[in-house]
């Protein structure tokens, strides 16, 4: 990232007389995170997505809705995600993703003092990336920093991830007036429907068909509704 960015705090983005809760306001917060070096791509699969940004609070990172379903996954100890404009991120939370320095930030990180090429960084599973002892050294190197404390230096051994456990019971169907992806309201034209993995209440546009997988493991041998979150 070839950008330069002011150093901005929570406090000057409310000295901007928009509400944090109103369009203008959320756009006032959303901007200066976007505008961070690296941060209009994903940085796990490198697709524009400001126009539909998530982040890894854990990691300091923008990433696309893909992406964040996959670290979802992961469990929050690992990767805390939030969309950047559906979710109602806390001032604290807001001051970590700046003070970060963003995607590229985390790829210095990685390459200077790790010694993990981009390269080497894109051709390891997502789930590997992650749970890897410089992945773990960064979070905590973060945690630290928001809260005031020295960073660490060291690394530390990492347990793999436990291997997963197959979903055997149909979840719960949650039921919302508005699509809990994109909040769009629902109505006669903008029909709800409900992601067969997660039991979430969601338009069509948010379960398109290119998502749409068998279930085996709980009777849906046909492909069948997923949300772009279940199935990016």
């Amino acid at each position: 990232g070839g950008c330069t960015t002011p150093v901005l705090t929570i406090a000057a983005m409310a000295s901007s007389g928009s509400s944090p809760s109103s369009p203008a306001g959320l756009e006032s917060r959303v901007s200066p995170i976007l505008a961070l070096p690296g941060n209009s791509c994903c940085f796990d699969c490198e697709t524009q997505c400001d126009l539909d940004p998530w982040v890894s609070l854990s990691h300091g990172t923008v990433i696309c809705i893909n992406c964040a379903g996959i670290h979802r996954s992961f469990g929050v100890h690992v990767s805390y995600v939030r969309s950047l404009k559906l979710d109602k991120l806390k001032d604290s939370e807001w001051q970590l993703l700046l003070d970060a320095g963003g995607n590229d930030a985390f790829q210095d990180f990685l390459q200077d003092s790790q010694n993990v090429s981009r390269k080497v960084w894109m051709t390891l599973p997502m789930e590997t990336r992650y749970h890897t002892p410089a992945a773990d050294l960064y979070r905590r190197r973060l945690m630290a920093m928001s809260a005031g404390s020295d960073l660490p230096e060291e690394l530390r051994p990492i347990r793999p991830p436990a291997p997963k456990v197959l979903q055997t019971k149909e979840p719960l169907w949650s039921d919302a007036e508005r699509c809990q992806l994109c909040k769009a309201d629902f109505w006669l034209l903008l029909r709800k429907h409900h992601c067969r993995k997660c039991g979430r209440c969601i338009c069509h546009s948010c379960s398109p068909p290119e998502c749409m997988r068998p279930l085996p493991q709980l009777g849906h041998m046909e492909p069948c509704r997923h949300c772009k979150v279940c199935n990016p």
